[in-house]
């Protein structure tokens, strides 16, 4: 329960539209008990005055009041269900607009060297799926759950003033349907509950890695194993919910099955009082129809307490996310930026947290501030590794990494990112038009420096073909540009943000030769006063850099 103790503190802020909720699911649950309790005496009361009347004495009976109760209480019903649902609905898209722009803080932290270690379609599973489950923890737990317990409360009391044996008789089955029964079923489906969030997630994923590479799964004629894998998780899914079902039935028809065994006693024990003269005739009709009204409130809570196992693993792995440590630690009271950007690392060594082998070695380098070096080697001998240090997105195992002589842990994370520009094989483009694209690294830029930017990038011709210009829509991940032009747009946005120090990891890569001649004579334009640190296993570019060193397992030497 901690975990879901947890996220009922994240409620806080909302705490005025979830008692709001409850008061009118309250009002509405008190306005149903109270209109089945008075329509009962008003038809007991009516058709005894009736039989008086027949045997010729008179008997004064105001109908007009009870009817107009009833009415009032019909309409409050009415209106307080109506707006027990818009409330209770709006309560609960707060609260998670609220949990997802917390779990998106927390993520920030994490992002990008803890997160990389996860699968994209795990992590999107616990961001929707997981979060979305949450909201039985108010609309389905935590209402109810308060429901009944004001409602037990006020309805043993009521009866307590009629008829105490039945108002203790009642407030006992209730208490037995509201926590026994509702923690039996729990007990019995907390299992198949929290396997399907696991089912649920690992579907998403396969559904996601299906799609992301349905080309070559059709190409290598793949696709039908892939489908019926999906189809077996489907199949797996279905029966656990089946099961669930089963259990929901039960539940219910246990439910009703106490409610009728207890009118069946508040019947028997209203006939007694009755002939004992301790109950009137129309007292006798209050008792039994409160009764039966009663069980109303604990309707919900078998199938509730069911799927709780569901919404504590949902919580429980959101949190498993949030809690990860970052990779690095903050600085206590960050230094403010230096003027000059001079880079060393002195004797720097880092292994992965997953991983017995260090991935970097007592490496040792001095970058002065607009030298240009060029780092050679296979994959997998770690020069990404290398540049990942630099950004700091990661801190050394041993050594330093210095800016102009300071220690870069001693710096605010994200103002150490305004030094750097990155380029990459995987720049991400977004599913935004070319300007938005572009205006990533520079939200407040002006057209005349899109344009230069554009221009510098060698993409004003591809542009100026395009009817919409710089609101064409590149599509998801750039899906609707080809490879060179998504890197000149990667391009672009690095001269729009024109970092002090560019930081190149295959940059070229994957692009045709007449386009990696050009991206590099660009490149050579905008770096003439700038830091250049450029990752390759390729000899093309090596002409933008002044100093060449050869990385081979963790190791690096100049050439």
């Amino acid at each position: 329960m901690k975990d879901l103790w947890f996220f009922l503190k994240l409620f806080k802020p909302h705490s005025a539209w979830l008692a709001g909720g409850i008061a009118l699911s309250l009002l509405t649950a008190f306005a149903s008990i109270a209109l089945l309790t008075l329509s009962g005496w008003f038809i007991s009361a009516s058709a005894i005055a009736g039989l008086i009347a027949l045997d010729g004495n008179t008997l004064i009976f105001n109908y007009m009041l009870p009817a107009a109760q009833i009415r009032t209480l019909a309409i409050t019903r009415t209106l307080g269900r109506y707006g027990e649902r818009i409330v209770t609905h709006e309560a609960t898209f707060r609260v998670l607009a609220g949990i997802r722009s917390w779990f998106f803080r927390q993520l920030v932290p994490l992002a990008p060297g803890r997160l990389s270690t996860m699968r994209s379609g795990d992590l999107l599973s616990r961001m929707t799926a997981d979060i979305d489950a949450l909201d039985a923890l108010y609309l389905r737990l935590l209402a109810p759950a308060v429901v009944a317990a004001v409602g037990i409360t006020a309805v043993t009391v009521f009866l307590a003033f009629y008829a105490p044996v039945i108002s203790l008789t009642t407030g006992l089955m209730l208490v037995i349907a509201s926590v026994w029964v509702p923690w039996i079923f729990n007990r019995l489906g907390s299992a198949g509950a929290e396997e399907i969030v696991v089912l649920a997630a690992n579907f998403r994923i396969r559904q996601l890695d299906m799609i992301q590479g349905l080309a070559d799964l059709i190409a290598n004629q793949a696709y039908g194993r892939f489908s019926d894998k999906l189809v077996q998780f489907s199949d797996l899914m279905i029966s656990i919910q089946r099961r669930n079902n089963r259990l929901s039935a039960i539940s219910s028809a246990f439910t009703l099955l106490l409610s009728q065994i207890t009118l069946l006693m508040a019947l028997m024990l209203a006939a007694v009082a009755f002939k004992d003269g301790l109950l009137s005739g129309t007292d006798s009709a209050v008792v039994v129809f409160c009764v039966i009204a009663a069980f109303e409130l604990v309707t919900p809570l078998p199938q509730a307490l069911q799927m709780l196992g569901k919404t504590q693993k949902a919580a429980r792995r959101i949190r498993q996310v949030t809690e990860m440590p970052p990779t690095i630690t903050p600085a206590a009271q960050p230094l403010a930026l230096p003027g000059c950007y001079d880079l060393q690392l002195n004797e720097v060594s880092f292994r992965y947290p997953d991983q017995q082998e260090r991935v970097l070695k007592n490496i040792s380098l001095v970058i002065p501030q607009g030298g240009k070096i060029a780092i050679v080697g296979p994959s997998g001998s770690g020069k990404t590794t290398l540049l990942q240090l630099l950004m700091r997105y990661y801190d050394p195992e041993q050594g330093s990494v210095l800016l102009a002589g300071q220690d870069i842990r001693q710096f605010d994370a994200d103002e150490l990112m305004s030094c750097f520009g990155v380029l990459s094989q995987r720049s991400q483009l977004f599913a935004a038009t070319i300007r938005e694209n572009l205006l990533i690294a520079r939200p407040d830029a002006s057209l005349a420096e899109l344009n230069a930017a554009v221009k510098a990038a060698g993409l004003e011709n591809f542009i100026g073909y395009l009817p919409e210009g710089l609101e064409t829509w590149v599509g998801e991940s750039g899906v609707k540009v080809s490879g060179g032009e998504a890197r000149r747009i990667a391009l672009a946005r690095l001269y729009l943000k024109n970092a002090p120090v560019l930081i190149l990891d295959e940059p070229t890569e994957g692009l045709d030769r007449d386009t990696e001649r050009d991206v590099f004579t660009a490149l050579a334009n905008f770096s003439k006063d700038k830091t250049v640190v450029m990752v390759t296993h390729r000899e093309a570019g090596l002409g933008l850099v002044d100093v060449v060193y050869s990385m081979e397992q963790g190791v690096l030497r100049e050439l």
